[in-house]
């Protein structure tokens, strides 16, 4: 009776384990081993540019609480170097190396009623810089225009009868350019006060790189220099937080994991494969990613990608997935994966002030930023 026993709980076992394969569930740690070499830590590095009107060029690289630009500058190479970095992670979607993150990673939003705000003190600024200007242009034209008595000689009548022409020559050149530089700013002037803030154009100016879980990192040049990247493509949808992100070699490293999405889609990132089942309250969730960025991944081994748990907290809409997985700044941009190791959101935001409700943007969306 004993052998039959073992034998019925051995057959009973089999057949439980049969049933857990063909259901595809995979254990976190199978998913983490299997998925961790494809997440990436994102590192952009970025200030901001205004053209105005005139066709003057200013930098900043933020506004601060009380709506003033940061690190404002008319020399783009202190801008540069005055550059704020932001950490954010991405996950390899083909294998030209291309990646998938939040946005607002890649490009970077500011305040546009702030901005506006400070914009218009630019241009009272500016017109005050040029009134100063022409004032200084003024002066120096009328300086030279008394310099020519001086290489002149005269009659008794006043007529010139002989001078320093080589001087006088380059008195009148100078002259010349005077003019010019004071018509230009005139011009300036003129577009400046005829201006609309909307006319003015302000763009962010990225410099992008990634590390890889398991690499040294020193400081940035470990991401921008080793592996420096490009931005593909930006959702212009406001609700949907996504973008694509190219290595420049356009090469994705070898061994490291290749995410597919579920479904029927652009067949560069979509497996083709019938959906996952629809997402439902209380499932297990998983997120891979750099949870607060280089203060939590780097170690004396390297940085370090973390995986992180929790459960759907309300019924998805379609327009977002709410779970409880906990997230920081540094989770943008990180897959959301189910116990069968598909992705099925990628982590945009968090409720203020609450670990228990963090949001994904939904397959739905996915596909049709990258179709």
């Amino acid at each position: 009776m004993k052998t039959v026993k073992w034998q019925w709980m051995a057959l009973v076992a089999g057949v439980c384990a049969a049933v857990l394969s063909s259901c595809g569930k995979k254990t976190a740690d199978e998913i983490f081993e299997e998925q961790k070499s494809g997440v990436v830590l994102v590192l952009n590095k970025f200030y901001y540019k205004v053209e105005m009107p005139g066709g003057q060029q200013l930098f900043f690289n933020g506004i601060d609480k009380s709506g003033n630009l940061q690190g404002f500058t008319t020399n783009e190479e202190e801008a540069k170097a005055n550059a704020q970095m932001l950490n954010g992670t991405g996950f390899f979607v083909s294998e030209d190396g291309e990646f998938v993150t939040n946005r607002h990673v890649a490009l970077t939003d500011v305040d546009s009623k702030k901005l506006k705000e400070q914009l218009a003190n630019i241009v009272r600024a500016s017109l005050m810089q040029y009134a100063m200007t022409a004032r200084q242009i003024e002066s120096k034209y009328n300086m030279l225009e008394a310099q020519k008595s001086q290489f002149m000689e005269y009659d008794f009548f006043g007529n010139v009868i002989a001078g320093d022409e080589t001087r006088l020559r380059s008195i009148v050149e100078e002259q010349k350019r005077l003019k010019a530089m004071y018509d230009e700013v005139s011009a300036a002037v003129r577009q400046l006060q005829r201006a609309s803030l909307d006319n003015i154009k302000v763009s962010t100016v990225s410099n992008i790189g990634i590390s890889y879980d398991g690499e040294k990192v020193e400081g940035p040049s470990d991401f921008l220099v080793k592996n420096p990247c490009k931005v593909v493509k930006v959702s212009d949808k406001e609700d949907t937080d996504l973008a694509l992100i190219q290595l420049n070699s356009k090469k994705t490293p070898k061994g490291a994991y290749v995410f597919k999405f579920a479904g029927e889609g652009n067949k560069k990132y979509f497996n083709g494969k019938s959906a996952q089942e629809k997402i439902k309250i209380d499932q297990q969730l998983y997120m891979i990613g750099y949870n607060a960025g280089l203060m939590l991944a780097n170690t004396e081994k390297g940085i370090s990608v973390q995986m992180t748990s929790g459960r759907v907290t309300q019924t998805p809409d379609g327009e977002r997935v709410t779970y409880s997985i906990p997230t920081v700044q540094g989770s943008s941009g990180s897959p959301v994966i189910d116990d069968k190791g598909n992705v099925v959101a990628v982590n945009f935001a968090k409720l203020i002030g609450s670990d228990n409700f963090n949001f994904g943007i939904p397959l739905e969306k996915i596909k049709e930023f990258l179709k």
